[in-house]
């Protein structure tokens, strides 16, 4: 993207370290590390008394529950790491101001939306909920820069209302009261601004995003991933390129890249003949004019998206039983192992070539060896050689979770690593329990952050999957989740 979106957050510690190595880090006080002052320092007795009862309440639940002292580790707390549970954490204070005079400014101005904002949930969006689609928090378009756009477009304020309303409450079915009815605002007005507009505006075309990404996080049942937004986008992004010039706005720029995500978590889970087609060369070329390019949801990694969309269309058609084309799959396959991660950045380096892993593990499991040769790799450090379908998805799938698995917590690329995540831990053998045990673990606490049911249905489906290797049947996650006929959408 042209241009960089920076946001400074006041100090808190909603991103906290364990105590130990905070202590180390900093010596500033921390709800988890502060030390009353002993008497001495104390000017009175009323002071002291008042240090001696303060306590924090940002334990989790859990711990609560359990009636054990919580270390307050964002988002995850350690016991509850250790413990495999579901880290209920409590929000933290807010601790941010930003220059932006729109939450003032608004009430000087007619607001044309049919019900004023909710400051309460805008901020949540904005602290919580827009966390969710950035790799890196400090360059994150849908958090407070978004302030600006939010003043302009009602549907937009209402559609990010229905989000921060439903992750609140973990998406909930019986708690999605106000979720809904935002959406539903956030629907007609929406309607209403592309109706009301030659052209459409980029802030309609953002709440068509949100609306559409958020669809299958409000589904009881995996069966749904938002198929209308996303054909919806699909018309007004070619409509957008069609455009001289109009792709050139850094909004548009940071849509065309999550379209791009966008359109890779649907490529698998999408009926053949469901979605229309885009321009992807055309919008790689404006998304990525040099190898210096960073989008803040996809990161370096625009161009393997493509790849791995490609690979997972591929496959859901040869699952369909609608022919093979091993020309077709010598191309892909030959373009997921030349590319390589930039390693400017390593988490999201270690991230981004565990979806290449991902798309390479599909494929095979998905085609088996070509002729009666035996398919054959180099690792990348050109140390080994691997011979044989098993041997390679075996190899893909201990790289992924190495790198998937190795990656703490509070890093905010953590909350893309589900597909990937997945894929990998379904090969994992009745011989590997501990590392079974370990991916469990991370798919609840990334449950614990997002709060988006998808978290759970991978591990569903993994437990059942692994039943069903354990007692000799061979069986993919892709063909048994088309047998549940599920969708299991990570947008």
């Amino acid at each position: 993207m042209s241009s960089v979106y920076r946001i400074r957050f006041a100090p808190s510690s909603k991103y906290q370290l364990p105590a130990s190595t905070e202590a180390n880090a900093s010596r500033a006080p921390s709800a988890s590390n502060s030390t009353p002052p002993s008497p001495d320092e104390s000017n009175s007795p009323l002071e002291r008394s008042r240090n001696r009862t303060t306590k924090s309440r940002l334990g989790c639940r859990e711990c609560k529950l359990r009636r054990v002292k919580c270390d307050e580790t964002y988002p995850v707390c350690l016991r509850c790491q250790r413990r495999g549970s579901v880290c209920l954490s409590s929000p933290r204070p807010a601790q941010w101001q930003t220059e932006v005079s729109w939450y003032s400014d608004y009430s000087l101005s007619p607001w044309t939306g049919d019900s004023p904002p909710n400051k309460r949930l805008l901020q949540y969006w904005l602290e919580q909920s827009s966390q969710m689609m950035s790799v890196d928090p400090n360059n994150n378009p849908l958090s407070f820069p978004l302030l600006r756009y939010l003043a302009a477009s009602p549907s937009l304020v209402h559609a990010v209302q229905s989000v921060g309303a439903g992750q609140e409450t973990f998406f909930n079915s019986s708690s999605l009261g106000t979720c809904l009815e935002e959406r539903g605002r956030a629907l007609k007005l929406v309607r209403q601004e592309l109706a009301n507009s030659a052209r459409p505006p980029l802030t309609s075309l953002l709440t068509v995003f949100i609306l559409g990404v958020s669809t299958s996080w409000l589904e009881s049942q995996p069966q749904s991933y938002g198929k209308e937004h996303l054909n919806g986008a699909r018309a007004v992004i070619n409509l957008v390129l069609s455009e001289k010039g109009m792709a050139e706005d850094p909004l548009m720029k940071f849509l065309l890249g999550w379209y791009i995500w966008w359109d890779m978590c649907c490529s698998f889970i999408a009926d053949s003949d469901d979605l229309s087609t885009v321009d992807t060369p055309k919008i790689l070329a404006i998304l990525q004019p040099n190898s210096e390019a960073f989008h803040p949801m996809n990161g370096f990694s625009s161009e393997l998206y493509t790849y791995v969309a490609s690979a997972s269309r591929y496959c859901r058609r040869v699952l369909d039983h609608r022919g093979r084309d091993r020309v077709y799959e010598v191309e892909i396959e030959t373009e997921l192992l030349a590319w390589q991660p930039d390693n400017r950045k390593p988490h999201l380096a270690r991230l981004s070539m565990a979806y290449r892993n991902h798309a390479l593990i599909m494929l095979y499991n998905t085609c088996p060896d070509p002729g009666p040769s035996m398919r054959t790799i180099t690792s990348d450090d050109g140390l080994e050689m691997i011979e044989g379908t098993e041997a390679i998805v075996r190899f893909y799938a201990m790289q992924s979770l190495q790198n998937l698995l190795g990656t703490p917590m509070h890093e905010a690329c953590v909350i893309f690593q589900t597909m990937p995540l997945l894929t990998a831990a379904a090969e994992l053998k009745e011989s590997d329990a501990s590392l079974r045990r370990d991916v469990i673990i991370r798919c609840k606490a990334l449950y614990s952050v997002c709060r988006i049911a998808v978290m759970l249905r991978c591990i569903d489906l993994l437990n059942e999957l692994w039943a069903l290797r354990d007692r000799g049947v061979e069986i993919t996650w892709m063909e048994l989740s088309l047998t549940k006929s599920w969708r299991l959408c990570f947008s």
